[in-house]
């Protein structure tokens, strides 16, 4: 008579499990349902969709946009207003290096930017760098990086480098530096450009005339 019982108890648990499983089963179906199918969207609509038009959202009443987007996607070439300095095109090569020596540095040569350079210039670059532009700067030193290919900024090479080739190197990098694109916006890059030339010039130098290679001599 006991075994009975407590086999139709184990039974009846049984089936309760089987009933707990298949419920949870069909609320978690009906929870996956789609917006469209929730038949409570036509009592509280307002409560599934904003009323106002959100940037980037999607819904179900934009059905002429892409995916229901409420924003449209800019038409291909269109630039942000205030990001017009932003379109840079020489591309990331030996010969866009070359070719980026004729881009012009379109900021003025003031003394306020020359100090905004420097400024600029001793929270990115002196720490390879150095603050005179020895490339004496704490990184180089303790040996964390190779020393750049020139002896520093008072070098010919420097003195004479094109602004535009410089511009081209802190947008994409060179060698063992890094882009700096994504810290100095084309304003802030050619301020630098313009304290580096000035560093350049230190203690009254003047542009070293460039090597002539006597053998392109006619």
């Amino acid at each position: 008579m006991l075994e009975n019982t407590l086999l139709m108890r184990e039974v009846h648990m049984h089936k309760l499990s089987k009933l707990f499983i298949l419920a949870l089963i069909a609320i978690t179906l009906y929870s996956c349902k789609s917006r469209d199918e929730n038949t409570g969207i036509e009592y509280s609509p307002d409560m599934y969709v904003s009323k106002g038009y959100e940037p980037y959202s999607q819904t179900r009443h934009m059905e002429y946009n892409p995916n229901g987007m409420t924003m449209r996607l800019p038409v291909v070439g269109t630039i942000a207003r205030g990001q017009l300095d932003y379109v840079y095109t020489y591309l990331d090569s030996p010969e866009g290096y070359e070719a980026a020596a004729a881009n012009i540095n379109p900021v003025e040569k003031t003394s306020l930017n020359v100090l905004e350079g420097k400024k600029l210039y001793d929270i990115y670059c002196w720490s390879c760098h150095g603050k005179e532009g020895k490339n004496d700067g704490p990184v180089i030193v303790e040996g964390k990086f190779a020393k750049p290919p020139f002896e520093n900024y008072q070098t010919p090479y420097i003195q004479n480098l094109a602004d535009g080739k410089i511009f081209h190197v802190i947008t994409y990098g060179k060698n063992m530096m890094g882009s700096h694109a994504h810290m100095l916006s084309p304003t802030e890059r050619w301020k630098v450009i313009h304290y580096v030339k000035s560093l350049s010039m230190a203690n009254g130098a003047s542009p070293a005339a460039p090597a002539i290679d006597s053998t392109k001599v006619n």
